[in-house]
């Protein structure tokens, strides 16, 4: 059943990804990719990066694939994917079509999986992302995420840091967050 959130406009919703919704997650992905900097995210790379169909389907199929859907409810405009790092809970991918930004979808999505993380008896919930975009690391930062330090990040977080910069993400733009549940 699909739940609302606390300060998402009424006619949106967040629920676990249906069968039917996997397909038309890349090209969300791909949408959300475009509010990104050229100098960050290259069109070379935006062409070969995206998550294969397999990756959204092992998702939903172990309930760690949620969608956002929009004012008509058989629109899927947004979802979150969560996988396991280092034993932990880590949110692995967040994208919202641009036309629906704006609206606390993201925050709401990030929530849920937040939720799921605390349910599963995770302590905390990491990520990756860009620190100087206002929104990546800043939003991630006002939702209680903190940087992780190097010598802080497990061996699977570090290869997933060393596994971004040779697809062509700039290093020194990437940080790791954690958000220690326990704080909520």
């Amino acid at each position: 059943m699909a739940k609302a959130h606390q300060g998402l406009p009424g006619d949106y919703s967040i629920d676990l990804a249906g069968a039917d919704e996997v397909a038309c997650l890349p090209g969300i992905e791909d949408a959300s990719s475009d509010l990104f900097p050229l100098e960050d995210i290259p069109l070379e790379l935006r062409e070969k990066a995206g998550l294969p169909l397999s990756f959204f389907e092992e998702a939903r199929l172990a309930d760690r694939l949620w969608v956002a859907r929009g004012p008509d409810p058989s629109a899927t405009v947004g979802f979150a994917a969560a996988i396991l790092i280092d034993g932990g809970a880590h949110l692995h991918q967040l994208s919202v079509l641009p036309a629906h930004g704006r609206r606390g979808l993201g925050r709401a999505l990030v929530l849920e999986v937040a939720s799921w993380a605390r349910q599963a008896g995770f302590a905390g919930l990491t990520l990756t992302t860009f620190w100087h975009l206002p929104f990546n690391g800043p939003f991630y930062e006002s939702m209680g995420f903190e940087p992780i330090p190097v010598a802080q990040q497990g061996p699977d977080l570090r290869a997933a840091l060393a596994r971004e910069a040779e697809s062509g993400l700039d290093p020194e733009k990437r940080i790791a967050m954690r958000w220690d549940l326990g704080k909520v």
